[in-house]
């Protein structure tokens, strides 16, 4: 009978009630974590707390993405089954899953090694010269189909280690290459520009494959033309490119361009500031026919913050917006020449200084016969619309040809300037050929994040840890119980 009424008042005590109350709360908060982690399982919410949204889509790419009104197929030319979480194609897959929600955009993997004639079928001329790992993006536009590889280094912004010459990833490039790639083979016209060659000029494949590459995601198809040996201009050239030329062009060069300037060519001119100070005699006779011309000096400022510290040939440019240039940038050119805009105005040519100096600047002259130093402010950039000839033409002169080669967009100071720099280049294209909206998605940067603490530190952490956080959950329990007897 005791024990009977024992448990009825263990049943019916205070401590039975509360620690009921307990465990039932225990029970149903982890009812309630199992149900939401069932219910976020059927969903696709996903949270990307990447520093640099590294599996999120810009704006640029969501804008590009709405106004999509053709089919576009992805093929990644690996088993995608095979990936490890954390590998870099699993973050590219895993990024290629937002582009496949939109209904115009079928994404599919197929292993080459399992299905060797997907790459005749892809490529059945073996102009793209596929591989396992490359990625085909195409459309079929008025009837054509439009192709584009996309290979390791278009997918990684990629470095080499100083002391063993090893590749590793420092970013990814992947939806600059995807955008890029889905406008440009969603497009109905892309324009061709030629890079010329014949006075040493830089090398488009060694010197400026990142240009290239991000010209080609902007829709353009780029080629190399040897203007020396040229009998007359390309009939699909929409554009014409001379990059750091060390020598003159010859008379027959100069007629060339000239002829196809006033047939409504559209080019520009990118002049280095050389120590070895050549002549562009028959360069600025074409080029005062525009109402422009090259200087021979190097252009310095004295103004420290128009500078990189340390470097006063290092221009800090500031890019005011216009009706060529959409948004204000700003740029750094190193060792840069002067444009001069000359005064016999013509009313069919308009000038347009795109980037100049402050008044602090110096135009140096690398031979002193040559004139006295040039004051500023002093043009580096100039966009010129001509109504005179032909049709009408339009050129872009700047004087400096360095702030887009593949060693400024690999250099440690330079490299942070790098991705305006192409937005200013390729805004001024599409505003001599009528190409709007650029593709501009900047690398998104691998971020690891480290704390570092001295040893003072270290032992405050470590006696936090180890002494003061169990006294502390300790004391907390000892209180719990403490109030617990006296419920």
């Amino acid at each position: 009978m005791e024990n009977k009424n024992g448990a009825n008042n263990f049943f019916k005590g205070k401590n039975f009630k509360y620690g009921s109350n307990a465990v039932i709360l225990t029970v149903a908060v982890i009812a309630i974590a199992i149900l939401a982690n069932i219910l976020v399982g059927m969903t696709d919410v996903k949270l990307d707390l990447t520093a640099n949204k590294l599996f999120s889509l810009t704006d640029v790419t969501k804008n590009e993405l709405k106004n999509l009104n053709q089919d576009v197929e992805i093929i990644g030319l690996y088993d995608d089954q095979k990936l490890t979480p954390g590998s870099e194609y699993k973050q590219v897959t895993d990024l290629l899953n937002l582009y496949a929600k939109n209904p115009h955009i079928k994404v599919s993997y197929v292993d080459p090694d399992k299905n060797p004639s997907i790459i005749k079928e892809l490529d059945p001329d073996n102009t793209m010269a596929l591989k396992s790992t490359d990625i085909v993006v195409r459309s079929n536009t008025n009837g054509i189909e439009k192709k584009k590889k996309l290979q390791y280094y278009d997918l990684f912004a990629v470095q080499y280690d100083q002391s063993t010459y090893q590749p590793y990833t420092t970013g990814s490039n992947a939806e600059q290459g995807f955008t890029g790639a889905i406008k440009y083979v969603t497009s109905k016209e892309t324009p061709v520009v030629y890079f010329t060659t014949g006075q040493k000029e830089l090398d488009l494949t060694t010197n400026y494959s990142n240009l290239k590459t991000y010209l080609e995601n902007n829709n353009f198809q780029v080629k190399s033309l040897n203007l020396l040996t040229a009998s007359k201009m390309p009939d699909d050239a929409a554009m014409i490119i001379v990059a750091a030329p060390k020598n003159d062009i010859t008379v027959n060069e100069s007629d060339l361009l000239e002829s196809y300037i006033t047939k409504g060519g559209k080019a520009i001119f990118m002049f280095d500031y050389l120590a070895n100070d050549p002549s562009y005699d028959n360069f600025n006779k074409l080029l005062s026919k525009y109402n422009v011309s090259v200087d021979y000096d190097k252009v310095v400022e004295t103004d420290q913050s128009r500078h990189l510290p340390n470097d006063p040939s290092s221009l800090v440019m500031d890019v005011k917006s216009n009706d060529i240039i959409p948004q204000e940038l700003q740029t750094v050119l190193n060792n840069s020449r002067s444009i001069t805009i000359l005064k016999n105005a013509k009313e069919y040519i308009k000038t347009t200084s795109l980037m100049s100096t402050a008044d602090t600047a110096i135009g140096q002259m690398v031979n002193p016969s040559r004139g006295k130093d040039l004051k500023g402010p002093l043009d580096i950039a100039v966009a010129v619309d001509n109504q005179g000839g032909e049709k009408p033409s339009k050129l872009l002169v700047i004087g400096n040809a360095s702030f887009m080669t593949d060693a400024t967009a690999k250099d440690s100071v330079f490299a942070n300037y790098y991705m305006n720099s192409a937005a200013f280049f390729v805004q001024s294209m599409n505003w001599m050929i009528g190409q709007k909206d650029e593709i501009n998605v900047p690398t998104k940067n691998y971020e690891t994040n480290t704390i570092n603490i001295n040893q003072l530190q270290s032992s405050v952490m470590g006696g936090v840890l180890v002494i003061v956080l169990p006294l502390l959950i300790l004391g907390v329990g000892l209180m719990v119980y403490l109030r617990r007897r006296h419920l």
